[in-house]
Parts: C-alpha cells; sequence; structure tokens
C-alpha cells in the first residue's frame, strides 16, 4: 500500500524535487498512523488476562523463593474457571471479572504437604482472596487489594498452567 501511494504521488508531481517531498509526506503519514496504533502507555488490553499463563514473582512486594515449586494461574474465559499450582499444591477455583474489577473465589487446592513453600503458599492463596481488581503492565498481572496495595505480581509466562 506505501509502495502504491509513493508511486502514484511521484507520478502524480513530476518535478524530481516534488517526488521527493511527496515520498517524504507519504513515509511521515505511514508513520504517523504506526504510531497512533500503539498505546502511548504500556499498559495492555485486559483480555490478555485471561488465558494467559501466569507465574507469581512477588508477594507483598517481596520476591518469591525460587526454591520453592513456582506458583501459577491460569483464567479460563469461557468456564470464568482458574486453575493452576499454588506452590506446593495443584488449585482451581472460580472467578469474576468486570471491567478493572477482580474477584476469586471457591478456591480449592489439593493437600499434598511439601518440605518448602507451604507459607508462600497460604501467602498466594490469601492474596487471590483479597484480590479486588487488577493492573496489566508489561507482561505482568498485578493483583490489587482493597487498600489499593499489591498483593501479588505475577509475569506472563508461555509454558506454565
Amino acid at each position: 500500500m506505501l509502495e502504491t501511494a509513493t508511486t502514484h504521488l511521484a507520478a502524480r508531481h513530476a518535478r524530481p524535487g516534488r517526488a521527493l517531498t511527496a515520498v517524504m509526506i507519504t513515509l511521515l503519514w505511514a508513520l504517523g498512523l504506526g504510531a497512533c496504533a500503539t498505546p502511548a502507555t504500556e499498559s495492555e488490553s485486559p483480555s490478555r488476562l485471561t488465558a494467559t499463563p501466569w507465574m507469581l514473582v512477588s508477594l507483598a512486594g517481596s520476591t518469591v523463593d525460587t526454591l520453592a515449586k513456582p506458583a501459577t494461574l491460569v483464567l479460563e474465559p469461557a468456564t470464568d474457571q482458574l486453575y493452576g499450582h499454588a506452590g506446593c499444591n495443584r488449585l482451581s477455583g472460580s472467578y469474576v471479572l468486570d471491567g478493572d474489577q477482580l474477584s476469586f473465589s471457591r478456591l480449592i487446592t489439593t493437600k499434598m504437604a511439601c518440605a518448602q513453600g507451604m507459607d508462600q503458599e497460604q501467602a498466594f492463596l490469601a492474596a487471590l482472596a483479597a484480590t479486588t481488581t487488577f493492573r496489566l503492565e508489561q507482561g505482568r498481572l498485578s493483583l490489587i487489594g482493597d487498600d489499593g496495595a499489591v498483593l501479588a505480581v505475577l509475569m506472563a509466562e508461555p509454558n506454565v498452567g
């Protein structure tokens, strides 16, 4: 399309200086449209929230224990169900997504005991239960509580769930 517009403008303005100007205007116009298509901020579409595998990277501002099994979360849009790992145990439940409001309910886990990561698992489950809203930025999902505090941060991961 750009090539056709450039050729058309160059043919319409036969003088060499005008052809160059026409090409420059066309390129600037094309670059301007590309810039308009990209959001000014790094925020992501809320639709990216669902069906994306997420991995826990921090709880209440502290990085997670990397020796424990990673906690993961996937929100299924067709059923409003979630699944993943709480750390040691498998996790499932329901969620409600309404605009920027997000809440989790009916959270259940298997009941295995692990040598490492049980405290982190309990903190993750508490963060899910206290979530009221969320923020998506730069491939990260922040779960936020009633008071506006970030309860947990998860990173988009293509190979978890």
